[in-house]
Formats: C-alpha cells, structure tokens, sequence
C-alpha cells in the first residue's frame, strides 16, 4: 500500500497500456485490410486519448499475424472498453501463471498462494507487463500452464497452452527444453499447427509469413543497441564496446548460454522439468531480442524454486530474485519512482520468504532483503548520477520522422530523438543486473535438482 500512496510518483505520459495501443492499432488496421506492421498503425494510435498527436510517437506492431484474430476482435470497441477488456485477460493469465506454479509444487498452503500472488505483481516484470499491457504476461501464463499439462497428460489442455506460449514466440523457446517425451511432443506439435495455421490465414499465407520474417530482422536491427535492450549484446555496446565487437560477445554468450544448457541437462540428468527451468533462466542470455517487461518468464523457476528450496540453493534464489525482479534501470528513467520501485522490491523480498517458510523462517530468509540493499546502494547512486530517458517523454515536440522511413525505421529515428540509443556505461551495468541474476538463477536451479532424490 505505502509504494502505491506515499511512494507513489507522478503518472508517466501518454494512456495507460502503452503496448497494448499497438497491438488495439494493429487489430483495427488488420480489421480493414490493411498491413498492421507498417506505418498504418499511426492513423490509429494518434486518434486514442493521451497520445500526442502533434508530434510522430508510433509504436509499431511487431507481434506474430497468429495474434491479430484477438487483436481485431479487441479493435471492434471503443478503445476504454478493449483496454478494460485486456487488462482483464491480463489478470486471468497472471492468475494462471502462478497457480501453475503452485500446482507444479503441490503445495495447498493458503500463505503460500497469497504470497505467490502478490510476489509477481509486485514483481518489476509483473508491474511493467500490467502497466504496458504487455503479451509477454500471456505468453509466460501460456507457458506455465504447459508445463503442467505436460506432466500431467493433459493433450488438449497442452496443445493449447502452447499456441498461448506462442503468442511471444521468443519467450516459448524456452519449451524446446520440455520435448523429452510423447506427450510434450505431441502437445508441441498440435499448438505449433494451428499456431502456423492461424499466422497463415491471418498473415496472408506464405508469402505474408516471409515478409514478417523480413519485418521481424528490420525491426531487431533497429532497436539492437538501444537502451530497453537488456541483451548482452546491447550491455556490451553500452559498456563501450564496437558495433562488430559487441555482436560478437552477444553470439558468444549466446552460444555459451545454449551448450552450458545442454551440457548440465546431459551431465546431471536433470529431469524435464528442471532442465525446462534451466533453460528459462539461460534464455535471455541466448535471444537477440529482449526487455525488461520479458523476465515475467523468470517468475516460472523463481516461484518454483521459493516454494522448494532449501539450504544453498535457496540462498541462490534469493539473490536471484532481488537481481531479477527489481527494476533497475527504472531507477535511473524515473528517479521520482526510486522509493516506490525499492519498496516493491522489498515485498518481492517478504514474499519469497512466506513462500517457502512454512512454519518458520532461518537465516536464509535474510538473502534476498541483503542482497536489495547490496544492490540498491550501488544501484541508486548510479541512477541518480546518470538518469535515462523514456519513450515517448523524451522526445522533442512537434517530432516528426523521415516521410519514407518504414515502421522500423521510424521506431529507430524516435529512440534516437530520445536519446535511447545512447551509449552510457552506467545504463548497461544497470541491465547487466537481471541478466546476471539469471545466471545465478540458472546455479540454483541446478543445485535445487541435485539435492531432491527424483533427480
């Protein structure tokens, strides 16, 4: 209650459910007949109330077509009533998210299920999917509830949860990890088909699915090095590396991320499951495309492993969740939001511990709260020293981009009229926070497999 009061700082611009404007302009142009990944997305987007229409902000749509469907059923009410309607399906799949999580553990205890609700909505992540109305909080439900239906030979139920993982598709990689039976593969297979058969019908058939591929290249080459990037890649560049140097380490890293995956998988047997969190955990090392709002997916193994753990995996999990779950960069884009981000952290820190306390708690329960305040008294310091700015604030008035620029290249213009695409060493070792913290996530999935017999 304090960090939505007295924390609370002053409202951001532009209307709430940022991203969900271009994907409500994306069903309306889809809706019409038109290209929702063009600049057509602006005719709508600058009619919707808080949207400054004197200047170019557009927000490009760069989701798959299997997704338009929805979108364009949405794009049909007044844009009020499909944002009420989004955030409500927001809500059902942050429900499903955790309550996968609490079945995939067993666990009945009723302190349990009201500390694993609230851990991820106070979540960094969690907060930033709401407040954007991001797919990435589907997309991770989607995900989670496949992972149950897994193990438990739902096909149909799993067939399904794979088409909702697949509305992110950089986050249902992960999945790849699970194939290690009948029933994962065939559930993978049935929500692959009528994924690909519903982007060909909405995309516009073969031809439209290769010039989305094209779309999708332009789209991660214009926003590789800007500063919502949380790749390693992008934190190299920001750190001073070269353009070519910087690609390089994020291949390396890339590369590590997947053989280090296998080669524990391999060596340690893991179970499906475990190796399905590890891989979790490995995946924003290995993708060239990700942002802060996508380590909602990190909730997966973070609930599981607070649920769970005990000893020295459970110290892990705790450094691992005040790394991953508090917006750090957040701290330096908005300094008014500092006392409210850190008071959110610090009931990630409660929550974690209620999780997996049972009837009492130890000295390990102290991890996460140390290791919040370890990294606030870098983290703050730094923020305060070099603020960052946000889109669409930052931008100057009366914006306008190039007349002939496509979407992507109107979206790089605005991130560098922004000053997005900045390179500031303080802002990479802030993003570099959450993407160590899944390496330390990855060693506590690990460890909390070898110490449980089933393993």
């Amino acid at each position: 209650m304090l960090a939505y009061s007295l924390l609370r700082p002053p409202p951001t611009q532009g209307p709430f459910g940022r991203d969900f404007e271009a994907y409500y302009a994306a069903g309306a142009v889809w809706n019409a007949g038109g290209d929702p990944w063009s600049r057509a997305v602006w005719s709508v987007e600058q009619r919707i109330a808080g949207v400054d229409a004197t200047r170019d902000e557009l927000l490009p749509y760069v989701g798959p077509a299997a997704a338009l469907p929805v979108f364009g059923a949405l794009a049909r009410l007044p844009h009020a009533l499909a944002l009420r309607c989004w955030t409500a399906i927001l809500a059902a799949a942050y429900g499903g998210l955790f309550i996968a999580a609490l079945a995939l553990v067993g666990t009945r205890r009723i302190a349990a299920l009201i500390a694993a609700a609230a851990f991820g909505i106070a979540s960094g992540p969690g907060t930033s999917d709401f407040a954007l109305g991001q797919v990435a909080l589907v997309a991770a439900a989607g995900i989670a509830c496949a992972l149950v239906a897994y193990e438990r030979r739902w096909i149909a139920g799993g067939a399904l949860a794979t088409l909702i993982g697949g509305v992110q598709p950089n986050l249902a990689l992960a999945l790849i990890a699970r194939m290690r039976d009948r029933t994962a593969l065939l559930c993978a297979v049935l929500g692959a088909a009528a994924f690909a058969l519903l982007s060909l019908w909405a995309g516009g058939g073969l031809h439209g699915a290769f010039a989305y591929a094209a779309r999708l290249a332009q789209h991660a080459h214009a926003e590789r090095f800007v500063t919502i990037q949380y790749t390693p890649a992008a934190i190299a560049a920001a750190l001073g590396a070269a353009d070519p140097v910087a690609n390089v380490i994020g291949t390396v890293f890339a590369l590590g991320a997947i053989a280090a995956t296998i080669v524990a998988t391999v060596r340690l047997r893991l179970a499906p499951r475990d190796g399905t969190l590890l891989a979790i955990a490995a995946l924003p090392l290995a993708i060239p495309f990700f942002h802060e709002h996508d380590f909602v997916l990190e909730l997966i193994p973070l609930y599981l492993l607070a649920l769970r753990t005990q000893g020295t995996s459970r110290v892990w999990a705790g450094v691992a969740t005040a790394m991953i779950l508090v917006d750090w960069l957040g701290i330096a884009q908005r300094p008014a939001a500092a006392g409210q981000i850190l008071s959110l952290g610090a009931v990630v820190a409660c929550t974690f511990v209620v999780m997996g306390s049972g009837e009492r708690t130890t000295r390990t329960d102290l991890v996460p709260f140390v290791a919040l305040i370890v990294l606030a008294c870098a983290a703050v310091p730094l923020a305060r020293a070099f603020p960052a700015p946000t889109w669409p604030d930052a931008l100057p008035a009366a914006y306008r981009a190039p007349a002939d620029a496509d979407a992507s290249e109107v979206w790089a213009a605005e991130q560098h009229a922004a000053g997005l695409d900045a390179r500031v060493p303080a802002w990479g070792a802030l993003r570099a926070i959450p993407l160590a913290g899944c390496v330390v996530l990855g060693v506590a999935v690990v460890l909390s497999s070898r110490r449980r017999p089933s393993a």
